[in-house]
């Protein structure tokens, strides 16, 4: 592996233990063995560039994945099926957090954390692509089941359901060794549930 992965890779991991403020760059370079203590420095410059590179080195895969459960979910008609988006949108998030070593969902959590639990200021550090579709796929859907503030409310309160539910899916998968069906499943109820509620 080379010196840059080595970096991206023990970042994401301090960053989803500590938190984003408790790591320096100086503790990256010494975590991922390098003796050069701004080893981080020199290939990101800033804290939030390597953000912002832990984001790319991950999502291509998660992005094709949840692109690729969007084609089926159109070829099978279940593209209007709130429940079935909802799976095709934390599928290849909770299938990359059950990788080995993984810590990115936790990673995510505490970003989503450190920026005021607020899912605006993620899309900066690149959290768009095939996930952005399936949000606006939900949209539509709720529009037709609920007032606009509800729906938008919703949207957001499943997002920070997605976050941490799947950083405890990773958590789980670390300790077991892989993915819980079981568990997913039961996210995807949830994440379903939250949307389609009755509005009071």
């Amino acid at each position: 592996m080379d010196t840059r992965s080595e970096l991206l890779l023990a970042a994401e991991r301090l960053f989803a233990l500590h938190g984003i403020d408790g790591v320096s760059l100086r503790q990256i370079a010494a975590a991922a063995g390098q003796r050069n203590v701004a080893a981080a420095h020199y290939h990101f410059g800033d804290k939030a560039k390597l953000i912002g590179a832990i984001f790319t080195s991950r999502l291509a895969h998660i992005d094709q994945r949840r692109a690729e459960l969007l084609d089926q979910a159109r070829a099978s008609r279940q593209d209007e099926d709130l429940w079935s988006l909802c799976d095709v949108l934390a599928r290849p998030f909770a299938e990359q957090a059950a990788r080995p070593g993984s810590h990115y969902a936790r990673f995510v959590a505490r970003l989503y954390e450190h920026a005021g639990h607020t899912i605006e200021a993620l899309p900066e550090y690149g959290l768009t692509g095939s996930a952005e579709e399936v949000v606006g796929l939900l949209g539509k859907l709720l529009a037709e089941r609920q007032p606009g503030p509800v729906a938008q409310y919703r949207v957001e309160l499943a997002g920070r359901l997605l976050i941490t539910g799947t950083a405890d899916l990773e958590q789980h998968a670390e300790r077991t060794g892989g993915l819980d069906e079981q568990r997913l499943l039961w996210l995807t109820d949830a994440l379903a549930g939250l949307l389609t509620a009755p509005a009071r």
